[in-house]
């Protein structure tokens, strides 16, 4: 067999395209493999770098080859799509992996370890149960509106007064919607008490990995945030700078540009949707609540709530968190006020 130089592999479920291209940049092979010949077939063909989508999988394949020697890089799925010619199938989609691959300043997303992984898992669950807790609150609200009470929103107010308005025999409800209405509240309390489980899972883990202290320590960045950036990023190093650790969240701005004319509109809103609405809360927590006004992160804050008005004071504060967090990241630095003072 001629010497392959890149392997693209199409990930499936039960069968997989593999791609071989060769020093010339030529396509040696394209044919599919069953799930338990793949590792088999890439130990027979041993290419010089295996290219995968970041997609479903992945990192189980990518820890799987690292562990066998060879080199894996993740491609973003969206660098991808542009590459796929003609009708959209698994061929044509392994092709279009080796071909994106190939391109000049492509990111590629680091193989995630297993610790990372889990921490993610966490995450994911953490978000349906909080979704499910909403659901319900919301449901006890609708409910009770027929009944003509109306709380305010938030699971913290309806675990304060739903017992009481249970126990008040004055108000109009009947016994069937007491005994419902306690069923709900008990079914809101194993919710909560789920959450609290997961969120001390998250704390243990990500306690174990680097920079989780360092990003603790800045304001506005607790144990959630914390917890998502180092399970998504690692130490950040796959960023070339700042700016595109910046750009993965979304969070600059999208231009159009027509000649030597340059016009700059709202944030892009590409990348990881999670990472940046948790990095919008953390800053709407700097912009509202944050007290001390000697940090330079707050007297930004202060400056572009007074001049463009909080809600763009809560996006541009979250996209200089995200500039900030990457160099703590990369450098391996815990959060310093006076540094940020001397870097305007």
């Amino acid at each position: 067999m001629k010497h392959c130089k890149l392997l693209s592999i199409d990930l499936a479920k039960t069968v997989f395209q593999i791609c071989g291209i060769s020093n010339r940049n030529t396509t040696l092979f394209n044919r599919q493999v069953r799930r338990a010949k793949l590792l088999m077939e890439v130990l027979i063909i041993k290419p010089e770098v295996i290219i995968m989508e970041s997609c479903y999988s992945a990192n189980y394949w990518g820890r799987l080859f690292i562990s066998h020697g060879f080199k894996v890089k993740l491609i973003p799925a969206q660098h991808v799509k542009p590459f796929v010619k003609g009708n959209k199938n698994d061929k044509h989609d392994a092709l279009a992996i080796a071909e994106a691959s190939l391109r000049p300043n492509i990111y590629f997303v680091p193989v995630k370890t297993t610790e990372q992984q889990d921490v993610q898992c966490l995450h994911r669950v953490r978000q349906r149960l909080i979704n499910s807790r909403t659901g319900l609150t919301n449901q006890i609200r609708g409910l009770l509106t027929d009944y003509g009470i109306i709380f305010s929103k938030g699971h913290h107010k309806i675990l304060q007064s739903l017992p009481l308005l249970i126990e008040d025999l004055e108000n109009n409800l009947s016994f069937p919607m007491r005994e419902l209405c306690n069923d709900l509240l008990e079914e809101l309390k194993v919710k909560n008490q789920q959450l609290e489980k997961i969120e001390q899972k998250i704390k243990t883990l990500s306690s174990q990995q680097k920079g989780f202290a360092h990003l603790m320590a800045m304001p506005g960045i607790g144990l959630i945030n914390a917890s998502a950036l180092v399970s998504a990023i690692g130490d950040a190093k796959q960023f070339n700078n700042a700016r595109g650790f910046a750009a993965f969240l979304g969070l600059i701005p999208k231009h159009e540009q027509s000649g030597i004319k340059l016009v700059s509109k709202g944030i892009s809103k590409n990348g990881n949707r999670y990472l940046r609405t948790l990095l919008i809360h953390a800053a709407r927590t700097i912009v509202s609540r944050y007290k001390n006004t000697d940090d330079p992160l707050k007297q930004f804050a202060l400056k572009i709530k007074e001049k463009r008005g909080k809600h763009k004071a809560y996006v541009a504060v979250a996209h200089k968190m995200s500039r900030i967090i990457w160099a703590m990241l990369t450098k391996d630095k815990a959060y310093n006020p006076d540094y940020i003072l001397t870097k305007k």
